[in-house]
């Protein structure tokens, strides 16, 4: 597989995760303290800077795992370390699926 296609796949699935992830809602409620004063009267404009955050931070997230993995082999290069960042981005997606139909406990719960 090319590396444009396992980046695409974490790209994919760290949006998924940002519509699916319970953090959503909790970015969401947040959104006085951290968004700018125009975008406080749209809520669609609300939510969707919170989808974004949170892929942002899935992103963020999925990439340390890779950036160990690069750190412990000294190989800064490697396709298994994008294929690591993929995998910890399709997990952290998977958890989200999981809370969102219900077949895992919400966090903290």
């Amino acid at each position: 597989m090319e590396r444009h296609h396992v980046f695409s796949i974490a790209l994919i699935a760290a949006a998924i995760t940002g519509l699916t992830s319970p953090f959503t809602t909790i970015v969401w409620i947040f959104s006085p303290w951290w968004a700018p004063g125009w975008m406080l009267g749209s809520i669609e404009a609300l939510l969707f800077a919170s989808m974004l955050l949170v892929s942002t931070t899935t992103l963020l997230a999925a990439g340390v795992p890779a950036a160990l993995y690069e750190r412990v082999t000294g190989d800064a290069s490697s396709r298994r370390s994008l294929a690591i960042w993929a995998a910890a981005a399709v997990l952290i997606m998977l958890a989200g699926l999981a809370w969102r139909f219900a077949t895992a406990p919400p966090p903290g719960g």
